[in-house]
């Protein structure tokens, strides 16, 4: 599973329906998947600008494999 970082262009009641869970950050309301990832600390977002792209970057949560392990292919 991959962990992505976007602006959420739905409303607060669909990500709550879809098993979302929702916290407050410096750049807004924050959702992820209730099930599938681990939390270690509390989530960072940092937009980066690159000569070559813009980006978020994150830490503090990562993907889970079925089975409970961290997905390393991400990591």
């Amino acid at each position: 599973m991959e962990i992505s970082v976007g602006f959420a262009d739905k409303t607060k009641e669909y990500y709550i329906e879809n098993d979302y869970i929702r916290e407050q950050s410096v750049f807004g309301w924050v959702y992820y998947p209730a099930k599938g990832v681990e939390l270690s600390g509390r989530i960072a977002i940092r937009y980066m600008e690159y000569p070559w792209l813009s980006t978020f970057e994150i830490e503090g949560i990562h993907a889970v494999t079925e089975d409970g392990e961290l997905d390393d292919k991400r990591a």
